[in-house]
């Protein structure tokens, strides 16, 4: 029961943003009762806690395997950013504030180290690598806006997010200037 409760947990706070999710919701999708929830986990902030942790491992060992993979710079990003856009199609605006604004500090802090290790670092540690890109660029700064890029394409339909995401990297990589 434990990891259904986290499957149905994920899908609503990605839908719905912390604060719009309920224990009652969560129970009620899965016919049980809130005691029940209660059982395996202290409050809804825990169980945000290991959807988080559960989903930040899940996607850090994706990403750095893509990251590892024997292809180009513009390859390995584009392929990051797809990976993102099928495997976390939700806004990682929301799932910032929601760590940022809804939970207790503590597990903000603890929430926001997973997205850094799990999410930016793979990314990083590709531009860090990349020996093309001009030396007055901080990776650190260019992964933050290639996220605020990717988050406008991870909601699209399916027939069109891809295409749009693709034409979207070009721009970020190569610009609009000729």
């Amino acid at each position: 029961m434990y990891e259904e409760i986290l499957d149905v947990a994920e899908e609503l706070f990605m839908k719905q943003g912390y604060n719009d999710t309920s224990t009652r919701q969560i129970a009620k999708i899965l016919e049980i009762t809130q005691p029940n929830i209660y059982y395996h986990f202290k409050n809804k902030e825990e169980i945000y806690y290991q959807v988080m942790l559960r989903l930040a491992n899940e996607v850090g060992k994706n990403l750095s395997e893509l990251s590892a993979k024997d292809t180009t710079f513009e390859e390995k990003i584009k392929a990051m950013a797809f990976y993102l856009q099928e495997r976390h199609p939700f806004s990682l605006f929301m799932m910032m504030h929601d760590i940022q604004h809804t939970v207790s500090p503590e597990v903000s802090k603890k929430l926001f180290s997973l997205w850094e290790q799990g999410y930016k670092q793979p990314f990083v540690t590709v531009f860090e690598q990349e020996d093309k890109i001009r030396s007055t660029v901080d990776s650190e700064f260019a992964v933050r806006q290639l996220f605020i890029l990717i988050s406008a394409y991870l909601d699209l339909p399916a027939e069109i997010k891809q295409e749009n995401l693709n034409k979207a990297v070009e721009i970020f990589f190569y610009g609009v200037l000729e």
